[in-house]
């Protein structure tokens, strides 16, 4: 990819793209996304999901856009609750209540929100520019990928996701585990035997993902009751847009290394942003010049949370295009939409479609000016709405969305059923102190990956595992995964006055 054919690349997406029907479509998405993330206990995730039952009957490329707005504005839509009401809207915007609400008590959430937004557009643009520079080694590094490699990548998320999960590795690595097992239901991809269906035709199919994940992220929220929230009448300080820009550039370089932080992370399968928030929180505090700001109201603070966050987002694009291997869930559930259309993103679908990542580059440019928009002149609309609408209705609400996004999947009322079964074990899951995320990515990485690319691996090496352990990349992943699993466990504590890891919750 030389730099002609990715300029000619993106002008042509643009175009593509500025049409009524492109604009309409990112901005429902921009607007259901921010407003699903700043809602308390209704995720990105969930927001992605729920529009994602609206997609099956549109053309694949134009729905991964439209979700992919979803995203970037319930990415954003998260640091709203978490400003003005101290109630993070995600899990990623938990480093942004700690700053944001600090300056809301002060008189200045304007302020805050004011950072919040432009800071997030600048993290999305430098994430979006590092997608695209960094997208022709992931293309590279993919054509070296077997069904062994691919087996071992598949690992790494797994593994990363369970060591991660609220600081319990023990309960993420046993939901990883539950999800693993739930994905081999169904017939068997290779042989065609039939596996854990107890002679029913349903399960035959296998356990639908997105009724699974609606249950999951949705209906657990319902059984287990949105968060209260209460109204904060502190004075509202005045300031701009400019005055958030200014602000921006005197920490420009924080924005610049943070955002590099978060395109790593967002590269990384299944840590998603509510780590790369905490992240970047953590950097500009170690790297500030004012370290005793923190805790109260920390301009640097809010810059590199929110700035990390948003640079994540884009950093999840590159190994679901490229191996076909989400970075977070709401990539897994857009996996699993292409799958769904016959599509499968892997080692060869960048060299066949390279459009597709300047579409997607393109529509979160876009995204990002749209979120820009709204966000300004709708933040504070938004956090009256919330502050208004009753808990009960709130939860309603969210629940009949839940069943009517589980049977659109496949106009299937057992399909709601499902969603609802897999309520009930997000709320056991919880009451027992296992985390939700590991099992989702599971599901996800279980039979469409783990279990195919193992039994594929095996038939190339004739029932041989020693390529497993012998082929180059296959030792460089091994590697990997052993150097993380050492600095995430074994390394605090042969480090003496080593502070504990921040307990974390996976979107």
């Amino acid at each position: 990819m030389d730099w002609l054919n990715m300029i000619a690349g993106l002008g042509k997406a643009f175009v593509d793209l500025s049409t009524p029907y492109g604009y309409w479509l990112i901005t429902i998405g921009v607007a259901a996304g921010i407003l699903g993330g700043a809602l308390p206990g209704v995720s990105t995730t969930m927001t992605v999901a729920l529009l994602a039952v609206f997609t099956f009957t549109m053309d694949p490329l134009w729905s991964i856009i439209l979700l992919s707005a979803v995203q970037l504005g319930g990415t954003y839509g998260g640091s709203i609750s978490a400003t003005v009401l101290n109630i993070p809207g995600t899990p990623a915007s938990a480093p942004t209540a700690i700053e944001g609400y600090q300056l809301t008590k002060k008189g200045e959430a304007e302020v805050a929100l004011g950072i919040n937004v432009f800071t997030s557009f600048m993290g999305n643009n430098m994430g979006l520019v590092l997608l695209l520079l960094t997208m022709p080694l992931f293309v590279k590094l993919s054509m070296m990928f077997g069904p062994w490699e691919m087996f071992w990548f598949g690992t790494f998320g797994v593994f990363i996701a369970a060591n991660l999960s609220e600081g319990d590795t023990l309960m993420g690595m046993i939901a990883a585990t539950v999800g693993l097992i739930i994905s081999c239901i169904g017939i068997d991809p290779i042989d065609g035997s039939p596996r854990f269906t107890f002679g029913s035709t349903y399960l035959s199919a296998g356990i639908p993902l997105i009724p699974a994940m609606i249950g999951l992220f949705g209906f657990t929220e319902v059984f287990d009751g949105l968060t209260d929230i209460k109204v904060n009448n502190f004075p509202l300080k005045k300031t701009s847009l400019l005055g958030a820009a200014r602000l921006w550039w005197k920490y420009r370089w924080l924005s610049v290394r943070v955002s590099i932080l978060g395109y790593i992370i967002g590269v990384a399968p299944g840590i998603g942003a509510s780590v790369s928030s905490w992240v970047g929180y953590d950097h500009a505090r170690t790297t500030s010049k004012e370290p005793e700001k923190f805790g109260h109201g920390s301009i640097e603070g809010l810059i590199g949370s929110e700035t990390c966050n948003m640079a994540n987002v884009p950093g999840a694009y590159a190994p679901v295009l490229s191996l076909g291997v989400p970075g977070d869930a709401p990539t897994a559930i857009m996996l699993g939409i292409l799958m769904l259309h016959g599509i499968r993103p892997g080692p060869m679908f960048m060299v066949t479609n390279p459009e597709w990542l300047y579409q997607i580059v393109v529509a979160l440019f876009i995204s990002g000016i749209l979120f820009v928009i709204i966000g300004t002149y709708a933040g504070k609309g938004l956090v009256r709405l919330f502050v208004s609408t009753p808990r009960t209705a709130m939860s309603a609400i969210v629940a009949v969305l839940c069943a009517l996004g589980s049977y659109a999947t496949n106009i299937n009322l057992m399909d709601v059923y499902t969603a609802f079964f897999f309520g009930v074990l997000g709320v056991v899951m919880k009451g027992l102190g296992m985390p939700v995320s590991p099992m989702v990515l599971g599901l996800i990485l279980g039979a469409d990956l783990l279990d195919v690319e193992f039994r594929r691996a095996l038939l190339a090496g004739k029932g041989s595992i020693a390529p497993f352990f012998t082929r180059g990349v296959s030792i460089a992943l091994i590697v990997f995964i052993a150097a993380v699993l050492f600095f995430q466990h074994v390394y605090p504590k042969i480090k003496p006055g080593r502070k504990k890891d921040r307990k974390v919750i996976l979107e």
